[in-house]
C-alpha cells in the first residue's frame, strides 16, 4: 500500500487522502480532517511510503520559519536546493522561506511526517504539480477548472487501475493526493528522482519519461491522443502527450 497526502493548513479544511495498492491500483481515495485520523488510516493500512504534498524541512542553516528568529539560510538564493532545481526545470513553485504563505501547513507537515515516523513508516515529500509536469509534460491546463479537472483524471485512469470507477467524483485535491500516492509508488520501484542537497529534505519527483513502456489509450482519447469529445475552450492550445510513452506500465 502507498499513502499520498495532499496536506491543508488546517484541520478545519479536510485533507484528500489516496491509496494505492502494490501493483499502483486504487484501494482507497477519501478527505480525513484530524492528523490522528491520517495516523489511524496509515496504521490500517501499514503503507511502505507515506507521500506528504508539502515542504518537510526547511533550507539548510534554518529550524524554523520565525522572521523574529536568527537563524539563517546558508544559501545565496531563496528557498533550498531542490526547489531551485525544479524551478530550473521550467516547473514552478513557492519556495520555502521565513516569509512562506504556507508557513502553518509547512509546519503541521513536519509535526505530521514525525508522527509517521515514529510509528515506523517511510515518508517522502513530494509536490504533485512537477508530478504532473514529469508525467504529462507541459502546458498543463489549470487544475480548478472543468477542463482541466477533466484533462488530469482522464491521465489519471490510465495510469491508475480501477480509478475510473470513482469518474465524476473527485475533486482537485483527491486529484492531488492521487498523484503524491503514485509518486510514493513509482519511489517503490526506484522510478523517482530525489532533487535537493544532502543536508535537507529532498523532493521525490517521478523520473523523466524518456523509454517508459508503452499504455494503451483510453476509448474517449483517438490514436493521436486527441479527444474525441472535445469542444473549443479552456483546453486549446494545450498539446496532449503521446499516451504511448508517458505512462510506466504494470510492475512485474
Amino acid at each position: 500500500m502507498f499513502l499520498g497526502i495532499d496536506l491543508t493548513t488546517k484541520e478545519q479544511k479536510p485533507t484528500a487522502c489516496a491509496i494505492l495498492d502494490e501493483h499502483g491500483g486504487l484501494v482507497s481515495v477519501t478527505k480525513l480532517s484530524t492528523d490522528d485520523d491520517m495516523v489511524a488510516l496509515a496504521e490500517a493500512h501499514s503503507p511502505p511510503i507515506i507521500a506528504i504534498d508539502s515542504p518537510l524541512g526547511f533550507p539548510e542553516g534554518m529550524d524554523c520559519l520565525e522572521e523574529d528568529h536568527d537563524c539563517q539560510s546558508i544559501h545565496s538564493f531563496k528557498g533550498r536546493v531542490g526547489e531551485r532545481q525544479l524551478i530550473a526545470e521550467g516547473i514552478g513553485l513557492y519556495v520555502t522561506t521565513k516569509r512562506s504563505i504556507i508557513k502553518p501547513m509547512i509546519y503541521r507537515a513536519i509535526e505530521l511526517a514525525k508522527r509517521f515516523e515514529v510509528l515506523g513508516f517511510q515518508v517522502i515529500e513530494v509536490y504533485p504539480f512537477a508530478a504532473k509536469v514529469r508525467l504529462l509534460g507541459k502546458p498543463l491546463p489549470k487544475k480548478t477548472t472543468r477542463e482541466g479537472h477533466n484533462f488530469l483524471s482522464k491521465r489519471l485512469e490510465g495510469m491508475i487501475p480501477g480509478l475510473k470507477a470513482y469518474d465524476g467524483k473527485l475533486d482537485h485535491d483527491h486529484v492531488d493526493a492521487l498523484f503524491a500516492a503514485y509518486t510514493a509508488w513509482l519511489h517503490h520501484h526506484g522510478r523517482t528522482d530525489s532533487m535537493g542537497s544532502v543536508n535537507e529534505v529532498p523532493i521525490v519527483v517521478p523520473g523523466k519519461p524518456t523509454q517508459w513502456p508503452s499504455a494503451s489509450i483510453p476509448d474517449e482519447y483517438d490514436s493521436n491522443g486527441a479527444n474525441r469529445n472535445y469542444k473549443p475552450g479552456a483546453l486549446q492550445g494545450i498539446k496532449v502527450v503521446d499516451w504511448t510513452i508517458w505512462q510506466f506500465g504494470p510492475v512485474a
